[in-house]
C-alpha cells in the first residue's frame, strides 16, 4: 500500500455521476472536517471530524473493507485530509496483518481529494449544484 495519491473534483464528479456507482459500495468519501462541516458537503459523503479518526480509522477500515476507492478530504486538503488519509492507510495495513489472502483491503485504494471542499464547491456549486448537499451560502468559509 502507497502513500494516498490525489484526485481531482473532475475525477470524483464523474465517479459520483456515474448511476451504476453507489457510495458506500463502490466508493465512500469521507469530509474529515469539524465545525467547518456545517453549510454543505459532497453528494453522498460521510462526516468523521478529523480529531476523531484515531479512534474511528479501524471501525472505518472493518466498514468500508469491501470498498475499492476510499476518498479523504478536508476544506483545502492541505492538512486534515492527507493526514487522515494516512491515519486511516496504517489502520488498513494494520488489519492486513491479520487478513486473509483474498481480503479487498489489499487492493483497496486511498485518496485525497486535490483542493478540498472549498474548491468543489467553488467548481461545482452554479454549475452542478446536484452534486453539493445542505449547501448553506449563510456559512462563513475560508476564502478558497
Amino acid at each position: 500500500m502507497t502513500v494516498p495519491a490525489y484526485l481531482s473534483a473532475d475525477d470524483l464528479a464523474k465517479l459520483i455521476r456515474d448511476s451504476s456507482k453507489i457510495p458506500g459500495i463502490d466508493y465512500v468519501v469521507v469530509d474529515v472536517r469539524n465545525e467547518d462541516y456545517r453549510g454543505g458537503h459532497i453528494k453522498g459523503s460521510i462526516n468523521v471530524p478529523a480529531h476523531e479518526l484515531h479512534l474511528k480509522a479501524p471501525a472505518l477500515a472493518k466498514k468500508y473493507e469491501k470498498v475499492p476507492l476510499v476518498i479523504f478530504h478536508c476544506a483545502l486538503s492541505q492538512v486534515r485530509g492527507p493526514k487522515s488519509a494516512r491515519i486511516y492507510r496504517d489502520a488498513v495495513q494494520d488489519a492486513l496483518v491479520t487478513a486473509s489472502q483474498d481480503s479487498p483491503l489489499f487492493d483497496q485504494q486511498i485518496n485525497v481529494l486535490r483542493g478540498g471542499f472549498n474548491s468543489w464547491l467553488y467548481r461545482f456549486k452554479d454549475t452542478e449544484p446536484e452534486l453539493i448537499e445542505a449547501y448553506d451560502a449563510s456559512v462563513p468559509r475560508d476564502d478558497f
